[in-house]
């Protein structure tokens, strides 16, 4: 049995209608509770800290959409953070097995649920999503695409560059500095917010 708290919500499907009502309450919890067993997790399977990052906001974005549009609909006896776990971990098993990664790491066990939980104790929290989605819409046009295109549709960068008309290298620089953009006005909203 689980000892994480639900802040304010009493059950599973309360923490699940609450995500649908979009409420920033609940993505921090979610965040918070999820983010570092899957950090480890990637970091035990052959990623790194900016690899868990990546493969977690574009699990958590799908998992929200997935939410949003009704393509999920939660499931009696389901944990909510279990589920967007399984997100994460697909879009890192992915990542795994493209060709850029395939050089230097090779695909990690198992998943089990028990070893995560009993780290997912002793790790800090982690920046709420609803300021990174507040933060998305103040990108610029280009950026905000460029940012969804790759975290949410899953598009390849030569895909993107094909949309924008550039090369596949200046795509990914591109991507690289839309990222360090969103992260500063994630950081302006976070301090703004006291987080």
């Amino acid at each position: 049995m689980s000892t994480r708290p639900l802040p304010i919500y009493a059950t599973e499907p309360d923490f699940y209608e609450a995500l649908r009502r979009r409420d920033e309450r609940a993505y921090q919890f979610l965040y918070a509770d999820c983010f570092p067993m899957f950090r480890h997790w990637v970091l035990q399977n052959s990623g790194s800290e900016m690899d868990a990052e990546d493969a977690f906001q574009k699990g958590m974005m799908n998992f929200l959409l997935n939410i949003e549009t009704g393509s999920y609909q939660y499931q009696s006896g389901t944990r909510i953070s279990t589920v967007l776990f399984g997100y994460s971990k697909c879009v890192w098993l992915t990542e795994l097995q493209s060709a850029r990664l395939r050089t230097r790491a090779s695909l990690p066990d198992a998943f089990d649920p028990a070893d995560v939980a009993s780290v997912a104790q002793d790790l800090e929290r982690m920046e709420i999503v609803a300021t990174v989605r507040q933060s998305l819409q103040q990108l610029k046009d280009e950026c905000r695409k460029l940012m969804e295109w790759f975290y949410v549709d899953e598009l390849s960068l030569r895909e993107i560059a094909g949309r924008l008309g550039m090369k596949e290298t200046s795509v990914k620089s591109k991507r690289y500095e839309c990222a360090r953009k969103l992260k500063e006005l994630y950081q302006k909203l976070a301090d703004r917010q006291g987080l």
